[in-house]
């Protein structure tokens, strides 16, 4: 089954997710590793602590024309946001950004 990573916030999150990336409190310890499945317990621990976002693995249901357009809509907003004249750095970085944006949806 294909999947893909998101990042939401604890109250999108149900049991039986699995976590993507290392989940860590404020002193930096980690408290899910990738790989640990949610359950009810964990998602109150994780709302007590605060926490605002988790990254997590889903199923990917979208076809090939919704991950098209989602693609074609990262791209325009960030041109969007480097538009306009700018030096050589910023011009790697628009591209560097545009070519990460596109693939976090693919």
């Amino acid at each position: 089954m294909k999947t893909r990573i998101a990042c939401l916030p604890p109250g999108r999150l149900a049991p039986g997710m699995t976590v993507a990336a290392p989940v860590l409190s404020a002193q930096g310890n980690v408290l899910l590793a990738p790989g640990a499945t949610l359950n009810e317990t964990m998602l109150d621990n994780l709302r007590r602590r605060s926490i605002e976002f988790i990254t997590v693995t889903l199923p990917d249901t979208r076809d090939a024309e919704t991950i098209a357009r989602e693609q074609r809509a990262a791209g325009e907003r960030v041109d969007f946001i480097f538009r306009g004249p700018g030096s050589a750095a910023r011009k790697m970085l628009h591209a560097a950004v545009r070519a990460y944006r596109e693939g976090q949806l693919a």
